[in-house]
C-alpha cells in the first residue's frame, strides 16, 4: 500500500504528542544534565518566540530534536511521507539517503543535539526597545553584545529572568507553555540573544565538553572531528532560508581543507541542519505555528548547483546499489531468474529474458503482472509477499 504524504506540521503535531518520544528525549537530557554542569546550564537558557516557538527554553528546542530523530530511527517519520520532500522527486534518492543516515547514525546526532547550543547559557543576553517593560526592569543592551563585559551583572541578569519568567507563569496557570512563551514576550518584549556562541565552542572548556559526548557515544576519530565543524558551523545554517549557490561553497571548501570524504560530509551536515533548523526550530507568524522544511530543500539545490556532475555520479551509484539490493532479495525469495525459469517451465533466451523483466518490473510497481495461470500466479503473488516483507523490514 502506497503511504499519501502529509504537510510537515501535520507529522511535527504527532510526533510532539507521542509521549514515548517525550520520555526517550527527557531521559537523553536529563542524563547529560546530571553528567554535565554546562549542559544542565544551557537547558535553563530562555528562547526569543520569533526563532523559536516551540517552547521557553533550551530544553524544548533539545527534546524536540531528540524526538525527531527518534520519531525517524523508529520508523514513526519516514521523510518522503512529507508532502513538501515527497515533492522534490528529483531528490528523492538524497532524501533516502538522508534518512538512512540518520537512521544508522543516532549517536552522532544525539551528541550534535546535546552540544550545539551548550554555550548559549554563558553568552545569554537581553535586549528590550525603549519603553518597553523588559527596558524598564532593565533588561536592555547598554552590557549585552560583547561577552565578555561585565559578567557578574549578565549572571545576575540571567537569574532575574528566570524568576521573572517562573513569576509570570504562575500567574497563568491555565495557559499552555506556549501561550505563556507569547504572552510573556508581548508583556516585556525581551528580546533574547547568544551573541558568538558558535564561537566560543572553540574554547578548551566546550572543546573538551564535545570530546567527552564524542567519547560517550563512541564515535570515531573522524566523525569528532565532523562533529566539532558542523557544530562551529550551525549558525551558518541560516543562510538556506533561501537557495544561493554561494552558501553552499564554503561547506565544501571546508570539507576539502580537512580532507572529509565530501558526500559523508553533506550528509552529516544536511541531517544536523534538517533537525536543528526544521524540526526542532517552531516558528511563529500572524498565521500560526509552522517548521521551515523549505530549507533543506533550498540546502538540496545549492548543493546540486555547486557541482552537478556529482549529483549525478552519485544518483548512478545509488540505482546500481539499489538494483544489487532487489537482486539478493529476488534470490532470497526465488524471485530470481534461475528460480523463475524452473517454476515458468522456461529456456534460457530473449522471451525468457522479456519474461523475467515483466514478473520483475510488477513486483516493484513499475508495470502490471504478466497473467500464466491460476497456481503459477498464486505461487509468484506468494513469493512477492515474502520479497514485500523482507524489503519493509529492512527499511527500504
Amino acid at each position: 500500500m502506497i503511504q499519501e504524504s502529509e504537510f510537515f506540521d501535520a507529522h511535527m503535531s504527532r510526533i510532539e504528542a507521542d509521549p514515548a518520544l517525550f520520555e526517550r528525549a527527557e531521559a537523553k537530557l536529563s542524563g547529560a544534565a546530571t553528567a554535565e554542569p554546562l549542559i544542565a546550564e544551557s537547558l535553563r537558557a530562555p528562547q526569543d518566540i520569533r526563532y523559536h516557538a516551540e517552547g521557553p527554553f533550551v530544553r524544548d528546542h533539545l527534546r524536540l530534536i531528540l524526538m525527531s530523530l527518534y520519531a525517524i530511527a523508529e520508523g514513526k517519520l519516514r521523510l518522503l511521507d512529507i508532502e513538501e520532500l515527497a515533492r522534490l522527486k528529483e531528490y528523492a534518492g538524497e532524501i533516502e539517503t538522508l534518512e538512512e543516515l540518520l537512521r544508522e547514525h543516532v549517536s552522532w546526532f544525539e551528541a550534535f543535539a546535546l552540544v550545539h547550543d551548550s554555550a548559549k547559557w554563558n553568552t545569554l543576553v537581553f535586549k528590550s526597545p525603549e519603553g518597553s517593560r523588559g527596558a524598564e526592569l532593565g533588561f536592555n543592551a547598554p552590557l549585552s553584545y560583547e561577552p565578555d563585559v561585565d559578567l557578574q551583572t549578565r549572571a545576575e541578569l540571567r537569574e532575574r529572568y528566570l524568576e521573572l519568567y517562573r513569576g509570570f507563569e504562575a500567574q497563568h496557570p491555565n495557559e499552555s507553555a506556549r501561550e505563556v512563551q507569547s504572552l510573556f514576550y508581548l508583556t516585556y518584549e525581551i528580546d533574547v540573544k547568544y551573541p558568538h556562541h558558535d564561537r566560543i565552542l572553540h574554547t578548551p572548556v566546550y572543546s573538551q565538553l564535545l570530546e567527552r559526548f564524542a567519547r560517550a557515544h563512541e564515535l570515531t576519530d573522524i566523525h569528532t572531528a565532523m562533529l566539532e565543524d558542523v557544530v562551529t558551523q550551525h549558525l551558518a545554517f541560516k543562510r538556506f532560508n533561501e537557495m544561493r549557490t554561494s552558501d553552499m561553497s564554503p561547506f565544501f571548501h571546508l570539507a576539502r581543507v580537512r580532507g572529509y570524504d565530501l558526500d559523508a560530509f553533506m550528509a552529516f551536515l544536511k541531517g544536523a541542519l534538517f533537525l536543528d533548523f526544521v524540526c526542532g526550530s517552531k516558528r511563529l507568524s500572524d498565521h500560526g505555528y509552522w517548521h521551515e522544511v523549505e530549507m533543506l530543500a533550498n540546502a538540496l539545490r545549492a548543493e546540486h548547483e555547486v557541482d552537478p556532475a556529482r549529483r549525478a555520479q552519485r544518483e548512478h551509484l545509488r540505482e546500481q546499489s539499489e538494483q544489487r539490493r532487489r537482486l539478493r532479495v529476488f534470490q532470497q525469495v526465488g524471485l530470481d531468474g534461475l528460480s523463475l525459469m524452473e517454476l515458468l517451465g522456461m529456456e534460457p533466451g530473449p522471451e525468457f529474458g522479456r519474461t523475467l523483466r515483466e514478473v520483475q518490473g510488477a513486483i516493484v510497481g513499475e508495470r502490471p503482472m504478466p497473467v500464466f495461470g491460476k497456481k503459477v500466479n498464486e505461487e509468484i503473488s506468494r513469493r512477492a509477499g515474502e520479497y514485500y516483507q523482507k524489503v519493509f523490514e529492512k527499511g527500504e
